[in-house]
Order: structure tokens, then C-alpha cells, then sequence
């Protein structure tokens, strides 16, 4: 930093201190600002661009700590540094300097040299700081142009991507349950947790607007656990509440990257002891997409999530190329027919998949009723199978926050 450029405040009540520091700094080549007041410093410092302060502590009508306390609160103010210059000579005067803002503190009488020496070495940090402002604004410039050029690239929003990492680490993430009926008695056997945002500013955020990012990066681990675990616990709690239900169950929606996880069997089975939940009170949903995947791959890792006791639900089916072989050799134990079929009244398609679920000795689960006209057809096309056939959909209920459908589990 050029000296001739250079302004620094000198602020005290006698005015040979003020003489003194004056004649010597301008000697050296800075600008120096004079003020024997605190109100007058405060002044001059929001008015003039203003490097350095040289303040003294014990001056009439306002001292130089709230002088201090006054030039940190004022944004225009806060970063100029602050050296006092004191002959107040004990520990305690130094900390409360150092805790209202100070940078330096010199003894009087105080030596020239000392005083010079202590200027440069804080108007040389203070310069060096103002220069890693500078770069830290450019870097994070060029990091959000490079964000973007990746995100072009890859076809990930990796600013989305770290607002939605940041809201994992803030508990802004909620899992809503909207209840799964079983169609012969009419009654919530089961809830599928579903993930929401809760974002502080922008609401309550759905998951079409940020399961994709979390899907394609590896956001995916870190957010099925968690869903697993809040939903075994709120199963658990819920089952506990309401003994009646000790067979409810919770289905949990699991990606083909979650399911090659390793360990994903151990810490399902960890989840399961600790919450006390039945497995069988757990059920995993999966895509078309994963059966049709590596075959013998995915066996392994189903049959090691077999072995516990939990159940799996192939989801959307139909709306995908299942093979009617992979139905047989894999460990499936529902089938979900897409809510599409039902809002497009393709009931001959629903009652083909509905008769060959039931033929291979499984369950089906109907997405998206919302009529009683939908719920009296499905009733006439499966009314030999209804044991074995269940709803979901807002006729009966939207996807619920924990103790509304709870609510709906103990009225219902």
C-alpha cells in the first residue's frame, strides 16, 4: 500500500500526543486525520477513507472503548483496524481493548519507533486481508461459473446440490406418510414415507423439484438412511402408541444405487433391532428399471435383503419392460400398478396385472385413487382377490406430516 495514499486517525485529548503522532506519520508520507473527541472521530471515520485509527482510551465525555463499540457496529466503519494507545498499564484495560474490536494496544509515553513500526505491520495486514477478500469474491465468481459448466455437463444442478446437502445438516428434511388400505376390510395397513423439503424460505418444497440431484450424486446414501431410519423409528413409535396396529407397516422407496450399497443389509437389520420393528413390517420399493438390471448382480443383493425378513414391491409396474421371467426368479412380493392406468381408466391393463400378480401368489397395491366411482371399479375387477389387493391415493388421504396420519391410523 502506497503511504501517500494512506490515511490514518489519530484520536486523543491532549494535544501534544496528537502533535507528536501527527508530525511524525506525516514525516513518513501518510495523510493524517485529527480529532480530540470521540464524537469527532466517529465523524471523521464514516466520512473520510479512513486506514488506521490511533485511539485513546481515557478522553471526556465518551472513551475510546465506546468509541470502539460505535465504529464496529457501523458496516461502513467495522473493518477499519483499531490500535489503542493508552498509559492505562494493567490486564484487565487490554482484554476489554482486545474484546471490543482492538487490534494492537501501546503503552504510554509511547516510543516513535514502536508506534511506526506497529502502523506499518497493521496497515500491512489489514491490506493483505482486503487483497484474500478480493480473491475469495473472485474464486467463488469463477467456482460458480465452473459450477455451472459442470452442471451443463453432467446434467447436475450442483448449486441445488449443495443448498440440499446443507439442508440434510440442518434437519430441514421431513418424511410425509400417506396411507396404503387394504380394500376388503377398508381399513390403513401400511404407510409409504415419502421425502419433503421444508425449505426456511421458499416452504415446503417437493421432491420433483430435488430427487433427481440427489439420485444422480452421492446425496443418494447420505438421504436413504436417513429415510430408513426416521421411518423405522416413526413405525416404531407408532406401533407402540397404538398396539392394535403391530402389524402396520412402512414402505420405503430404494434406488438401484442404494440397493448395491454395501453393508445396506447390515444396516437395515441394525435399524430393525434397534427400533424392535417385525421385518416383515418393513417393505422396499424398487423400479422396473433395477429388476431389469444385472440379473445375478441384483439377486444378491435382494436375496441378502430377503434373508431379513423384509418384503419388496416393484413400483409404477407397467409403465416399464418388466420381463415376465425375472417376476419368477426374483423375491418380489407386490406389485404397484401406476397411478397413469387408473386416471386413463385402463381398467382391462389393471386387471391383467392384478390376475397376474395373484396367479404368481402376490399382492397389488392400486396408486392414485381418488374416486369412490375408481375404488367401486377395482372392487368389482379384483372382488375374488381383495384380501390381497390394497389402495393408495387421495381418496383416502394425501401424503400425511407424522401425527396427522396418525390421526387418520387411530380414527380410521
Amino acid at each position: 500500500m502506497s503511504q501517500d495514499t494512506t490515511t490514518i486517525l489519530i484520536v486523543d485529548d491532549s494535544k501534544y500526543n496528537l502533535q507528536i503522532l501527527s508530525t511524525m506519520l506525516s514525516n513518513q508520507g501518510y495523510k493524517v486525520l485529527e480529532a480530540n473527541n470521540g464524537s469527532s472521530a466517529i465523524a471523521i471515520a464514516r466520512n473520510s477513507d479512513v486506514q488506521l485509527i490511533l485511539l485513546d482510551i481515557k478522553m471526556p465525555e465518551m472513551n475510546g472503548y465506546e468509541v470502539c463499540k460505535i465504529l464496529k457496529k457501523s458496516t461502513l466503519t467495522q473493518n477499519i483496524p483499531i490500535v489503542f494507545i493508552s498509559a492505562i498499564d494493567n490486564v484487565e484495560e487490554k482484554v476489554e481493548a482486545f474484546s471490543v474490536g482492538g487490534v494492537d494496544f501501546i503503552n504510554k509515553p509511547f516510543h516513535l519507533v514502536e508506534v511506526l513500526a506497529r502502523v506499518e505491520t497493521h496497515l500491512r495486514l489489514n491490506s493483505l486481508q482486503k487483497q484474500l477478500l478480493e480473491q475469495t469474491k473472485l474464486l467463488e465468481s469463477q467456482n460458480n461459473i465452473l459450477r455451472e459448466q459442470i452442471s451443463n455437463l453432467t446434467g447436475v444442478d450442483w448449486g441445488l446440490y449443495s443448498e440440499i446437502k446443507e439442508g440434510f445438516s440442518l434437519k430441514q428434511m421431513r418424511l410425509f406418510y400417506q396411507p396404503i388400505v387394504n380394500l376388503e376390510i377398508n381399513k390403513t395397513t401400511g404407510f409409504e414415507a415419502l421425502i419433503r423439503w421444508k425449505h426456511p424460505q421458499r416452504g415446503l418444497i417437493s421432491p420433483i423439484d430435488f430427487i433427481g440431484v440427489i439420485e444422480n450424486t452421492d446425496l443418494v446414501y447420505e438421504a436413504g438412511r436417513w429415510v430408513l431410519d426416521t421411518a423405522c423409528k416413526q413405525l416404531r413409535d407408532w406401533q407402540q402408541s397404538c398396539p392394535s396396529n403391530a402389524n402396520l407397516t412402512i414402505s420405503v422407496n430404494v434406488s438401484t444405487k442404494q440397493l448395491a450399497e454395501p453393508n445396506l443389509a447390515a444396516y437395515i437389520r441394525h435399524l430393525l433391532n434397534i427400533y424392535q420393528v417385525n421385518p416383515s413390517c418393513l417393505k422396499l420399493e424398487i423400479t422396473e428399471s433395477t429388476v431389469m438390471g444385472d440379473r445375478d448382480l441384483t439377486l444378491v443383493f435382494l436375496h441378502q435383503l430377503k434373508e431379513i425378513g423384509i418384503q419388496f414391491c416393484i413400483d409404477d409396474f407397467g409403465t416399464g419392460y418388466s420381463s415376465l421371467r425375472r417376476l419368477v426368479d426374483f423375491p418380489i412380493d407386490i406389485l404397484k400398478i401406476d397411478r397413469s392406468f387408473i386416471s386413463n381408466e385402463d381398467w382391462i391393463i389393471v386387471k391383467a396385472i392384478g390376475s397376474l400378480a395373484f396367479s404368481l401368489g402376490k399382492e397389488i397395491v392400486v396408486e392414485g385413487i381418488e374416486t369412490t366411482s375408481e375404488l367401486s371399479i377395482l372392487k368389482t375387477l379384483f372382488q375374488s382377490s381383495l384380501a390381497n389387493c390394497y389402495g393408495q391415493g387421495y381418496l383416502f388421504a394425501k401424503p400425511l406430516e407424522s401425527d396427522l396420519a396418525f390421526d387418520f391410523l387411530t380414527h380410521n
